[in-house]
């Protein structure tokens, strides 16, 4: 397989889906307090009910310390170790959202996926959306995105949207606010399902 320096990436092959993918999501793991410092904590997946492979990782201010085994085809298994950087961005009313950076390519992204040897981000792996639910998911962020830039609201989905933009109608506003709720509310919840389906993440 191929890895830094070795000339060749991965080629997306069609027989391969999203869901067999093994992902870490950094809003997840946020939204579950999963990057609190601490100490060594294991993150499994499943595929079919039965579990799929596991990674150990210690989560600090600056980033997570990936543990595992990796193997290319024919040969023994070997340890690897990766650092995975976070990145920060401020939120338009106050806060900040956290991204990881791909250890490639250093680009902010929130999913980085266990396609080969490492963890890396979809755009490495030219990766694209392989089922109609991801293309779903990401519909709806887009559409929930949308409409809060109208409503003059911050680009982060996890922030309200705190009031009505001057000279917009009281009922056109109202009438946009439910629809952002409804898309922003689609996209959360298939990401709480995905990851509840495809790992679990426990302490050591």
């Amino acid at each position: 397989m191929g890895g830094t320096g070795s000339g060749t990436w991965y080629r997306w092959n069609k027989k391969t889906t999203a869901e067999e993918i093994k992902r870490i999501d950094i809003r997840y793991m946020r939204k579950q307090g999963m990057l609190k410092p601490r100490g060594w904590c294991r993150m499994t997946w499943e595929r079919g009910g039965e579990p799929s492979g596991d990674i150990k990782y210690q989560a600090d201010e600056t980033g997570l310390d990936l543990s595992y085994r990796s193997r290319s085809p024919g040969e023994e298994w070997e340890p690897v170790t990766e650092r995975v950087w976070f990145d920060r961005t401020p939120c338009h009313y106050g806060g900040e959202r956290l991204w990881f950076k791909c250890p490639h390519c250093s680009k902010r992204v929130a999913v980085l996926y266990g396609l080969d040897v490492r963890f890396l981000c979809r755009h490495c792996y030219q990766l694209p959306y392989a089922t109609q639910q991801e293309g779903y998911c990401d519909r709806m962020m887009r559409k929930a995105r949308k409409i809060r830039a109208r409503l003059g609201a911050s680009n982060d989905l996890t922030e309200p949207v705190w009031s009505k933009p001057k000279g917009m109608h009281q009922n056109t506003y109202y009438r946009l606010l439910i629809v952002e709720r409804k898309a922003n509310r689609a996209a959360s919840d298939y990401i709480d399902e995905q990851m509840r389906a495809m790992g679990h993440y426990q302490g050591l």
